[in-house]
């Protein structure tokens, strides 16, 4: 074996998994939402991978079927196309395996650049299926299926988002409760307490409002006017 022949290879495999990562990526920046629902899909792998293969073993057999049965180019275009698009599905819909990877690998500018965690994702899955014979033969179908199925999962899946966001208030109010504390209630102002009649602090409060006997006796002392001179009387 020649090192052409080793270089060969070696490009041939690199520029696999490039067009991977570049369904990958087209996947993450056109249907981001899509990529998403697919991840947690991924959540249940035997469920999804179950719809994958009801998706593509059929379509795959019907498109070879009839890409090799009929004479017509049409026909023939129609049943390539009708056995590489679910293909092609697979490896779109996988990128949310590939998101779920790379959110176990965080890195700190994957809030703002959300594809460098399907980036990071895909090179570890693309080594993945480097892997001889488990890698070719188990791995990469199994990635391709599995995607299919969460593609296909993901395009109704707007009753499990609300599902979703249910467990995930549901765990958020699980971390309230055990990493914060809730806020104190202050108590209600506690009402005015009535003095009773019999009490020695209303006994005083009563002797104070009543007027003492000496303040009825004396008379009130008002001003006096002053008197008019008398007149003279006059002698007849």
């Amino acid at each position: 074996m020649t090192i052409a022949n080793v270089l060969t290879v070696f490009l041939v495999i690199l520029g696999v998994m490039l067009v991977f990562q570049a369904f990958w990526l087209f996947g993450t920046a056109l249907f981001p939402r899509m990529v998403a629902q697919a991840r947690d899909r991924y959540k249940t792998p035997i469920r999804t991978t179950l719809i994958g293969l009801a998706v593509v073993v059929p379509t795959f057999l019907v498109g070879f079927t009839v890409l090799g049965q009929f004479p017509n180019p049409i026909v023939k275009g129609a049943g390539f196309v009708i056995g590489v698009v679910p293909l092609m599905l697979g490896a779109i819909g996988s990128a949310g395996l590939c998101q779920l990877i790379g959110l176990g690998l965080p890195a700190p500018g994957d809030q703002s650049q959300n594809w460098r965690r399907v980036w990071r994702g895909g090179w570890v899955l693309n080594f993945c299926y480097l892997l001889p014979f488990a890698g070719w033969f188990v791995i990469l179908p199994w990635g391709i299926i599995s995607g299919c199925g969460a593609f296909v999962t993901s395009l109704s899946g707007r009753g499990n988002d609300r599902s979703n966001d249910r467990s995930n208030d549901r765990s958020n109010d699980r971390g309230r409760g055990r990493g914060s504390r809730a806020p104190r209630k202050t108590p209600a102002p506690e009402p005015v307490a009535k003095l009773d009649d019999d009490s020695p602090r209303s006994s005083r409060l009563q002797r104070s409002q009543i007027p003492s006997g000496d303040s009825e006796n004396k008379p009130s002392q008002r001003p006096r006017r002053p008197r008019r001179p008398s007149r003279p009387k006059q002698v007849e």
